[in-house]
């Protein structure tokens, strides 16, 4: 079976986007730590901020973490093959 290659190009771009997507999502949980009020339904809504923005973030920031790595490595193979 033929690998299935990604040019340097659209690793730039999951790095860029899954970053940005990151970012957004862990200043949400910022921002809904401050301005949630502090009783039952505000809680309630934490802990479901968490449960949601928390994991997506982190799988988000992983992705953007994968393709940093594999820009990192083809760059490496990359000045070796010249």
């Amino acid at each position: 079976m033929k690998p299935f290659s990604i040019s340097r190009k659209q690793y730039w771009v999951f790095c860029i986007v899954f970053s940005l997507c990151a970012l957004l999502g862990l200043t949400s949980l910022v921002i809904a730590e401050i301005y949630l009020p502090r009783n039952p339904g505000g809680m309630a809504g934490r802990t479901a901020m968490y449960r949601s923005l928390g994991l997506w973030s982190l799988a988000w920031l992983g992705i953007a973490v994968w393709a940093g790595y594999r820009l990192w490595t083809t760059k490496s193979s990359d000045l070796e093959t010249r």
